[in-house]
């Protein structure tokens, strides 16, 4: 069985570093542990500032990274949003241009009910209501006979 630490992939590289705060943590508390009792050698605080130093710098890393995962996140949400108005708006113009093609369809379908000089009212009618000059209502009470 293997038991070496692949460095190369993201997980091993995870715990490599977790391996490393562990052990700089073991260091503080040693190190902690012999100030209590008032005996810091010298090689004791070059390692307690190498291990400070480490530490600070990983958490102003994390730090940087958080704040850039919380910017692309809220810039994200913002571009949900966006879109969700989008889908909104564009449903609300469905949904009435629906209304004047169903109106528009129900008028074209009397065109054989009207007499032949009445064709042009009925045409001019449907092409206002399709351009939108013109409700649905208001071109059904146009051409009602």
């Amino acid at each position: 069985m293997n038991t070496r630490t692949r460095t190369d992939s993201r997980r091993g590289r995870t715990i490599t570093r977790e391996a490393e705060r562990v052990a700089r943590r073991e260091r503080f508390r040693l190190v902690l542990a012999r100030a209590d009792r008032g005996g810091l050698a010298p090689e004791d605080s070059a390692q307690l500032r190498a291990d400070v130093e480490a530490e600070v710098a990983e958490a102003d890393n994390h730090r940087r990274s958080a704040g850039g995962q919380q910017a692309a996140a809220m810039r994200l949400h913002n571009r949900i949003d966006a879109a969700e108005q989008c889908i909104t708006e564009t449903e609300a113009d469905r949904d009435a241009h629906a209304e004047r093609l169903a109106t528009a369809a129900k008028l074209a379908g009397a065109l054989g009910d009207y007499l032949p000089g009445d064709g042009w009212h009925l045409a001019e009618t449907i092409r206002r209501l399709c351009e939108g000059e013109i409700t649905p209502e208001q071109a059904l009470d146009d051409t009602a006979h």
